[in-house]
């Protein structure tokens, strides 16, 4: 899972490179030798398959590398959260049933189910503040990328006769 999780980060991290370096190289506009004709449709579809890519295409590139920005930066934070919440819950799970184990048994050791369970009180802290992280990070994932779709299709000027 880790090596996923890595393949996954390093690939997005590329991606962003990459298109912060084609942003940087494209603002010149007359160093463009052919001209696109891009339709609102068509930064639509862009914008749908990642956030950013439609406001990139239709002339719009410190809009569009900023909300593609954002959203790699929601995506990965989110990722990352949900691991070490799943980490974090097995470790609590397996505290917790060895606390019910301790004080099933009636075997009287009251130092150590003490301390288990003002460490599964922690624990629980824990994870409710890395679910707040990580709710928190898909609810900006998803803002970002709702703003993006209504900023394609609410766009005032029509994006058609643009360069790209």
């Amino acid at each position: 899972m880790r090596i996923l999780k890595a393949i996954v980060v390093s690939s997005v991290l590329a991606l962003l490179l990459m298109s912060t370096l084609s942003v940087a190289y494209a603002q010149d506009e007359e160093s463009f030798i052919r001209a696109a004709v891009l339709s609102k449709r068509d930064a639509l579809i862009l914008s749908v398959i990642y956030p950013g890519l439609g406001q990139m295409t239709s002339g719009q590139k410190i809009k569009g590398a900023t909300i593609f920005l954002a959203e790699t930066v929601s995506l990965v934070f989110a990722i990352n959260s949900h691991e070490n919440y799943n980490t974090k819950k097995k470790v609590y799970d397996s505290d917790l049933s060895s606390y019910n184990k301790i004080a099933l048994s009636g075997d009287g050791r009251y130092s150590e189910t003490s301390q288990i369970y003002n460490d599964i009180k922690s624990q629980s802290d824990d994870l409710d503040n890395l679910n707040t992280i990580r709710n928190a990070a898909f609810i900006s994932a998803g803002v970002v990328y709702a703003y993006n779709i209504l900023d394609v299709l609410l766009k005032s000027s029509s994006c058609d006769n643009v360069s790209a």
